[in-house]
C-alpha cells in the first residue's frame, strides 16, 4: 500500500490543493482512510482505480460516453481527449523551464532539446533521476552547449512548442497509455523526446546512448508499469 496525504494527491494529478477540497465537498473523490479528524490518506492503487473511471472515450459527433458503456469497437482510451489528461506538477514545471530555456538562449520556440534541459532543471522529477541513473546528466548538458544555433527574433510573452515538442508531448502520452498511467509525468515526456525521434534533444540523447528501452527499463524500476492489452 502507497499512502498519499491531500499533498500528495495534488500533486499527483497536478491539480491544487482546493480542487481536492472541492472533491471530497462534492464526494467525487478516491477512496480514502481517515487517520484523524484532519487527516485523511488515499491509497495510490484506489486513485489509479478512480482515475481509470474517470475514462471516457471518444464518441460520434462529439458526444462523449462513460468507458462502461463503450464497446469494443470504440476508440481505446490511448486516443482519449489529450486535455483531459492531468500533468503533474513536475511535469508542468520541466515544461515551463524547458521554455525559460528557450527564450534565455534566444530561440523563437522551444525545441526538444529544451525540453531535455527542462525536465534535468527540475532534479526531483522522474525523468531527471532516471537521466542521472543512466549517468548522463552531465553531458546532456554539456552536449546543449555545444549545440550551434543562429539567434533568432525574441518572442514576447509565452514562447511557442515547436512541432518536434509537440510531438514529442503526443508520444508521451502515448507511452503513458501503454504503461498504464492516466496522467503525464516528466518520465513520460522523457521517452517521448525518445519515441518522436526529433530534433536536438533527441539527437543528444541518441549520441550519448539514451534509448528508449533503457529509459522504460528504468521507468519501471521507479514506477509501476503495466503493459495494457491492444496498445
Amino acid at each position: 500500500m502507497q499512502l498519499m496525504s491531500i499533498e500528495d494527491l495534488a500533486i499527483y494529478l497536478g491539480v491544487a490543493k482546493r480542487t481536492i477540497y472541492k472533491y471530497l465537498a462534492d464526494g467525487d473523490c478516491p477512496p480514502y482512510i481517515k487517520l484523524s479528524s484532519k487527516n485523511i490518506s488515499f491509497d495510490r492503487a484506489d486513485v489509479d482505480a478512480w482515475l481509470e473511471s474517470k475514462k471516457v472515450y471518444p464518441e460520434r459527433g462529439g458526444e462523449k460516453v462513460d468507458s462502461t458503456n463503450a464497446d469494443s469497437n470504440r476508440t481505446p482510451a490511448s486516443r482519449l481527449d489529450p486535455d483531459r489528461w492531468p500533468w503533474t506538477a513536475r511535469a508542468k514545471a520541466s515544461l515551463e523551464a524547458a521554455r525559460r530555456q528557450a527564450r534565455d538562449d534566444g530561440f523563437a520556440q522551444v525545441g526538444t532539446e529544451h525540453l531535455l534541459l527542462g525536465i534535468l532543471s527540475v532534479p526531483e522529477c522522474l525523468g531527471a533521476v532516471i537521466l542521472a541513473r543512466l549517468g548522463v546528466s552531465d553531458q546532456c548538458r554539456q552536449r546543449y552547449a555545444q549545440t550551434p544555433h543562429a539567434p533568432e527574433k525574441p518572442v514576447r510573452g509565452k514562447v511557442p512548442l515547436s512541432e518536434d515538442v509537440e510531438k514529442a508531448v503526443e508520444c508521451a502520452r502515448e507511452q503513458a497509455s501503454q504503461w498504464g498511467h492516466t496522467y503525464l509525468g516528466a518520465e513520460h515526456l522523457l521517452a517521448g523526446i525518445l519515441m518522436a525521434q526529433r530534433g536536438a534533444g533527441f539527437q543528444i540523447l541518441s549520441d550519448l546512448g539514451v534509448t528508449l528501452a533503457r529509459v522504460q527499463e528504468e521507468t519501471a524500476k521507479l514506477v509501476v508499469c503495466r503493459q495494457t492489452a491492444g496498445e
